[in-house]
Parts: structure tokens; C-alpha cells; sequence
């Protein structure tokens, strides 16, 4: 191993110890490789004979692929296929503004080239990063990803023509990725403080449920059904009133009624809603069955009466994660929901063992036209190809019926409920896309279930080794990492016999696990960090005041404004450092207001050298911060105070181990 090569793996280690292996583990070549100059008099590459490199000149060539860069900013994330000798890399390094991903799945020609070129400069750089397989591009682009981060993509010639298919199918899945946690990150950014509203709430409710990951395996080898109300539920029906002594059903709140209506009492109900969606399983049987709910589930739906309650805290929401660190628990146990009912269902099914898992009414695409199954509440709506406008639309068959499924408050006007609707059924239709089939035909559905088989697929992909995965959702999206299987013959080969289905539970302590010591302290610490904040945000206030009154009577920003800024981003940084950052509670009140000044700050300088309207911009984001935390900080604040004295009035009733 050269000196060289050592230098270049330090630092790989560092950052990518799955590459760092491989290389290491290279010990001989099964290709040519070799160094060869080009007319420009430049080292080019020869792999197999081919040049990886222009002929007529690398360096230029490198150039060349820069300039056509859509866009370079400090939350650009620019990704390269293919490595080469490095010339498109150095350009890159020298130029490009954000973060640099080098993407190269040729373990034997990085050996190479890192046992002749010195890329420690490089690789020592933050936020810049070597990965050779989707894995490790996925941790890198999650190390690098920023709140509104976009990503660029690019390569030289030779790898697009050598490895045309492998390339297009990575920037495809590039793509999907940073799609992927956009979503999830904007989604914590704009919905956090909800999540975290309806997760205080009457917490001292939910403190007093059993957490479900504490039943690891408690089912092992059982057959489970997840049940979804997507069309082929309404198909399949008979068959799981057949076999549903066979098989652990697990239901989504808005496929219950399809079932109680058949005669099918699921085992396990589903709900993560932060709405209140108790009108959908408003049915005397919810007392024969168990709920599974999230820390943010709707406390009206904690309220409702079940056999048993269960609880998960899933790692993708900071509220969550506050819900069991106040409960007692310092360590994440590795749960998700991707914030979709049926993926919290799978989730729950693979955590307590059950095997085989199988998916209906999963369809996730109209097929059919139909959006979901007959018998749910939503049956109403359809989407069918409009042959005058060319196009697939989704219109209710009866417009009043699906109107007041859908909007079922008596407290709201009909007037009101329409203006809602038409404006939902809109939204509908302008997030219409298509998706595979699975018989590789185009079915339409929407971009969020669009999401959702993205999440699923991953889910397949990731457990199939460790579990039978079934998709009996016939007539929906082809789904990868599930077999693809009707419900008769899945539930004849994996159900065939009733099990004991009550005896799993029999010598169970169903107990909650909460701490109520330690919650009491913790929330009484958050409430002492709440009010040592509060008083800052005044000062702050009026520095931002004077900005807007300098831009609003000179329409310009001038020097007074520019010294006001700068004292209100200065609270802000400090407040940020100090305090905001360093408490899980804080850091989710002030998210949003947050990422957006940081954001404007990433993109901008603060001095007098702005122009007006960005000037303008940034203090309404600042403003922002110091005017509507404030009035979020003394919501969680009151709530907060409430859990407290119920949790004090526990303690003195001597504990809680009711679960």
C-alpha cells in the first residue's frame, strides 16, 4: 500500500468507512487501467481501452460540464457521476458553492487513481464526500442536506455512454431521494410545532400508556394483515372474514366501518391523526379491540374507549422524541410512521414479530376509478379519464354525500363545507401523477400516495430478508420488495388454522412504563427554559420595529436600518446558541422561524450593501421570529403547566400502573 493510498484512506475513513473497506479489501484488478495523455498533453484515463477523459482536452472538458450548472449556491448540493482522474472534481472543488458528492462505482479504478493522485485536499473538505453505492450516497446526501437544498447532477461523457442505464437509473433515484427529505424536512419545519401542540396536550393522558416497543416479538411468527380502505378491500372482504381468526388484523382508522359492516372486529386499530377522526371508528366494537396511536394522535381518540391502549414514539418527529424522553426513556428505540397510517401499521406488525406481513386495500392508484373502497367513508369519490379534457380527474360521484363524509361537523354552514371542498378537490386534481402498475401499465393517483409506495418499497426492500412480505392489493401499484399475491392464496398458505389470538396476551403487565418522577421534573425544567427565553425576545422585537419603520419611510434600506438588523440577527444568533439549540422543547417552538432566517442567511451577507427588497425579506423573517414565537412559547408554556399539576396529582395518588 503506497503512502499515497494511506493518506487518501485517512481520510476516507473518516467520512465513509463502507468505502474505506472495499478499498482496502481490493487487492487485484479484473480490468485494464491505465495512465495514457490526451492532444492537450493532460493525463487522461484509459479503462478497458476507452478514454474516461476528452481527448481533445480534460481540463476544458471539465469547464465545460461546470458551466451548464443550473444553479450554485451555498445550500447547493452538486453530485458527480464518476470520478476519472479527478479534473471534473477539482474544478468543482475550486468553483462550486454547497456541497460535493462524488459518486463512483468503480472500486478498482478508485483504487487506482487513489494510489496516483492526492486527494486529501479534497476529501478533508466539509461537506464534500466519495461514496461507490446508493447506501452510502444516501448517508452523505443526509450529512449534507439543508432546509431547501437543491442539487445539481452531473458527468463526463464517457460515463454516461458506458454506463448509460446504471447512471440514469442513480440520477432517477438521486432525484427521488432528495425529493424524499425535502419533504420530510419541510414537513418537520412548517408542521413541528402542530405535532408538538397536540403532543403536550393532555400529555399526562397519554404518559399513562404502555409504550408498544416494549412488546418486541410478543407475536412472533403470527400472520398479520395490515388493512388499508383502498379499493380491493372492498374485493377481498369475504376472504378476511374467512380467515380472520387466522391472522392478526391490524386496520387503519378509515377502513374500520368496511369491516365492522362485515362482520370483522380487527385486532389492532391504527391512528396517528392530529385531527380528531373518532367519527370514523364511532362503533361500539372499539371496546373489543386495541389501539395503537403516536404521542401527537388526537387526545379525543386516546379518550375513546378500547380493550387496550398502546402507545410508539416514532424517530421522525422531535415530538415524539420529547414524548419519551419526559416519559423516561433515554434511549430511541427505532420506530417509523413516514407519517402514513399504513406504514405506522407495518411497522407495528414487523416490531412485535409478526411473519408473514400482507397489505390490502394498499393500492395506492385509482384503479378502477375508484379512490377507495365501497363501504369507507370517502366511497364517493372516483377518478376517471375525462375524455374531453384529456386527462384523468377526480370528481365525487355524489357531491353532497362525500361532502358530509368528508367534512362532518354540524357546526359549519354547507356554504362553508362546499368552499372547502371544491378548494380540496382542486388540490386533488393539480397533484395528479401516475405510477407503475402491477403489470406495468400507468394507473393515476395522488403525488402524496405517490410518496407513500416510496416508503413502502423502502420498507420491502430493507425487511423482505427478514420477513414475508405480501401484497394482496391486486389492481394497485406495483410495489417492489413485496410479492405480489391475491389474499385467498396468501392467507390458504401462511393462515390456514385460528391461533389462540388472546393467549399472546394472557401473561402480559400491560402497565404503563412512564416515569412520573422524572416527567414532573422534566416538564417543570422545560417550563424554567421557557420563561428564561421569554424576556429576550423583546428587545429583539424592537430592533426589527425600527427596521421596518426606516424601510417603510425612505423605501430604501439605509444605514439606520442596517445597524437596527444587525441587532435584532445578533439577539437572534444569540438566542439560537444559547438556548434554542441546546433544548429539544425550544428548538421545536422556534423551528420554522429559524430555518427561514438561516436560510435568507446562507444566501445573504447582512451590511449596508443589500438591496431593498432583499433587505425587505430578511427583516419580515426576523420580524417573524420575534413576534410569533413569543406567543407559541406561552401556548406550550400553559399546556405544559396543566401536565404538570395532573402528573402532581398522579404522585400523590400514589403512582399510575393501570395500562
Amino acid at each position: 500500500m503506497s503512502e499515497l493510498f494511506e493518506k487518501n484512506l485517512s481520510y476516507i475513513k473518516k467520512s465513509n468507512q463502507s468505502l474505506y473497506e472495499k478499498l482496502v479489501n481490493t487487492k487485484e484488478f479484473t480490468q485494464d487501467i491505465q495512465l495514457n495523455t490526451n492532444l492537450a498533453g493532460e493525463y487522461n484515463l484509459l479503462v478497458d481501452g476507452m478514454a474516461v477523459h476528452a481527448i481533445a482536452g480534460a481540463q476544458q472538458e471539465a469547464e465545460d460540464v461546470f458551466s451548464k450548472l443550473p444553479h450554485n449556491t451555498n445550500l447547493t448540493i452538486h453530485v458527480l457521476c464518476g470520478l476519472g482522474l479527478g479534473y471534473l472534481f477539482d474544478v468543482f472543488v475550486q468553483k462550486a458553492k454547497g456541497a460535493i458528492i462524488v459518486y463512483e462505482d468503480n472500486i478498482e479504478l478508485l483504487r487506482f487513481v487513489l494510489e496516483i493522485a492526492d486527494l486529501s485536499p479534497y476529501l478533508e473538505r466539509k461537506d464534500t464526500y466519495l461514496v461507490s453505492d446508493y447506501s452510502e450516497f444516501r448517508t452523505a446526501l443526509y450529512n449534507v442536506f439543508h432546509y431547501r437544498s437543491k442539487m445539481t447532477l452531473s458527468a463526463l461523457d464517457y460515463y454516461m455512454q458506458q454506463k448509460k442505464e446504471t447512471y440514469n437509473a442513480f440520477y432517477k433515484e438521486a432525484k427521488r431521494l432528495l425529493e424524499m427529505f425535502d419533504h420530510n424536512y419541510s414537513f418537520q419545519v412548517h408542521k413541528i410545532y402542530s405535532f408538538l401542540c397536540y403532543t403536550v396536550y393532555k400529555a399526562d393522558e397519554k404518559f399513562k400508556l404502555p409504550l408498544l416497543t416494549d412488546y418486541k416479538d410478543m407475536l412472533k411468527d403470527k400472520p398479520a394483515v395490515i388493512v388499508s380502505a383502498g379499493p380491493s378491500l372492498a374485493k377481498n372482504v369475504d376472504v378476511l372474514k374467512k380467515y380472520k381468526d387466522n391472522a392478526y388484523i391490524f386496520c387503519v382508522g378509515t377502513a374500520l366501518k368496511t369491516l365492522i359492516n362485515n362482520g370483522i372486529t380487527p385486532d389492532f386499530l391504527n391512528v396517528i391523526e392530529k385531527v380528531n377522526s373518532t367519527y370514523h371508528f364511532s362503533v361500539p366494537e372499539t371496546k373489543d379491540m386495541m389501539l395503537i396511536c403516536e404521542p401527537y394522535t388526537n387526545i379525543a381518540v386516546v379518550e375513546t374507549e378500547f380493550k387496550r391502549k398502546f402507545i410508539t414514539a416514532s424517530e421522525e418527529t422531535d415530538a415524539a422524541r420529547w414524548f419519551l424522553e419526559t416519559y423516561g426513556r433515554d434511549e430511541l428505540v427505532p420506530f417509523e410512521t413516514k407519517g402514513t397510517v399504513s406504514y405506522h401499521a407495518l411497522s407495528c406488525a414487523k416490531y412485535l414479530g409478526c411473519n408473514p406481513i400482507i397489505l390490502i386495500g394498499q393500492d395506492l392508484a385509482y384503479a378502477d376509478g375508484k379512490c377507495y373502497a365501497k363501504g369507507s367513508a370517502y366511497e364517493d369519490l372516483e377518478c376517471n379519464f375525462d375524455e374531453e379534457k384529456q386527462k384523468y380527474v377526480i370528481a365525487p360521484k355524489n357531491y353532497e354525500r362525500y361532502r358530509d363524509a368528508y367534512y362532518p361537523f354540524g357546526n359549519v354552514s354547507d356554504e362553508k363545507k362546499n368552499e372547502w371542498l371544491d378548494a380540496a378537490l382542486k388540490k386533488f386534481n393539480d397533484e395528479l401523477v401516475t405510477v407503475d402498475g402491477q403489470n406495468g401499465e400507468k394507473l393515476p393517483t395522488s403525488a402524496a400516495y405517490s410518496l407513500f409506495i416510496q416508503y413502502i418499497k423502502e420498507f420491502g426492500l430493507r425487511f423482505n430478508n427478514e420477513r414475508i412480505l405480501i401484497n394482496s392489493s391486486i389492481g394497485g401499484a406495483q410495489i417492489d420488495g413485496f410479492i405480489t399475491e391475491t389474499l385467498d392464496k396468501a392467507l390458504s398458505k401462511y393462515a390456514a388454522s385460528p391461533i389462540e389470538k388472546q393467549k399472546a396476551f394472557d401473561s402480559k403487565d400491560y402497565s404503563s412504563g412512564c416515569d412520573f418522577e422524572h416527567a414532573f421534573d422534566a416538564i417543570q425544567k422545560d417550563i424554567n427554559s421557557i420563561d428564561a427565553i421569554y424576556p429576550h425576545y423583546e428587545q429583539g422585537a424592537k430592533y426589527v420595529k425600527n427596521v421596518q419603520s426606516e424601510l417603510n419611510r425612505h423605501k430604501s434600506y439605509t444605514q439606520e436600518a442596517a445597524k437596527n438588523l444587525e441587532k435584532a440577527v445578533a439577539i437572534y444568533v444569540k438566542l439560537t446558541n444559547e438556548y434554542t439549540l441546546k433544548t429539544r422543547l425550544l428548538r421545536m417552538i422556534t423551528l420554522k422561524e429559524h430555518c427561514e432566517i438561516a436560510y435568507l442567511m446562507k444566501l445573504n451577507t447582512l451590511g449596508e450593501h443589500l438591496d431593498y427588497k432583499t433587505a425587505e425579506v430578511i427583516t419580515n423573517a426576523v420580524f417573524e421570529y420575534f413576534d410569533a414565537v413569543p406567543r407559541k412559547l406561552l401556548t406550550i408554556k400553559n399546556a405544559l403547566i396543566y401536565d404538570r399539576d395532573k402528573i402532581k396529582e398522579i404522585l400523590d395518588e400514589g403512582g399510575y400502573s393501570k395500562g
